[in-house]
């Protein structure tokens, strides 16, 4: 697979996600797609915007709204870039300020580069594998929180019993819940359903990684599977013995 600079593949990505903010910006219509259940039509509008910048740059892209897609003349090794072009639709079209551009370039060594770009707050999480993680250019600083009964947990599903935890939240968008952790601003993620595609977490776990968070599998399956079918349960915290608590009370 070909070498990417992640200095350039940043800049795609912002671009990318400035092409669904203009997208957001003058959508008048928060109808359903009628394609398929969930799906909202401004969806399939981001999801283009983000192919056209992104086969611009040659990368082939695994798109929640459009599946595995290469512009005409890719390689078949070519990077391949894993987006969410609009992760927290719901929230948007109900005007609840949480929602997001997940991207995520993906090597042969695995998740590369990653951005997270609320498009509500603004606030844009970056992560170049082995570089660190940084919130609007400015280092990631993640909690040290160690004990469950202390934590702030963000959830995507509903619980079947409690944890033992401080507090919960569910916010509606799990990339930007993800990096809430990364952030500092909550102490752990995890998800309810086995139910999330790869889109929905990639970019945020690669930016708590490099923060310096920890992440896994409920069944403990790979988290980076470049399948559009495949689903998983991931679970993120600021501490190892975090992770092990929510694990433990999340198979129980």
């Amino acid at each position: 697979m070909k070498a990417v600079n992640p200095s350039q593949a940043l800049d795609t990505f912002r671009a990318a996600a400035d092409a669904v903010a203009a997208v957001l910006a003058s959508n008048t219509d928060w109808g359903a797609s009628g394609r398929r259940d969930g799906q909202y039509a401004v969806d399939l509008d981001a999801d283009q915007a983000c192919l056209d910048v992104l086969y611009r740059s040659g990368y082939r892209v695994l798109s929640e709204e459009s599946g595995v897609t290469a512009p005409d003349g890719a390689a078949d090794d070519a990077p391949i870039v894993v987006v969410d072009p609009l992760d927290g639709s719901t929230n948007a079209s109900h005007g609840i300020p949480w929602f997001a551009t997940a991207l995520c370039l993906v090597d042969e060594d695995g998740p590369a580069v990653a951005m997270v770009a609320n498009h509500a707050s603004g606030a844009v999480y970056t992560a170049t594998r082995g570089g660190g993680a940084f919130l609007d250019g400015e280092p990631c600083r993640p909690n040290a929180t160690t004990d469950l009964s202390a934590a702030l947990v963000g959830v995507s599903g509903l619980p079947t019993h409690h944890y033992g935890w401080a507090q919960f939240r569910a916010m509606g968008a799990s990339a930007p819940d993800i990096c809430n952790v990364a952030g500092g601003v909550t102490d752990a993620f995890v998800d309810m359903n086995d139910q999330h595609g790869v889109w929905d977490y990639l970019a945020s776990v690669l930016i708590a990684e490099e923060a310096g968070c920890v992440a896994a599998e409920v069944f403990d399956r790979d988290l980076c599977v470049l399948d559009h079918t495949a689903r998983r349960g991931p679970v993120v915290a600021t501490t190892p013995e975090l992770l092990e608590a929510i694990l433990a009370a999340r198979r129980a």
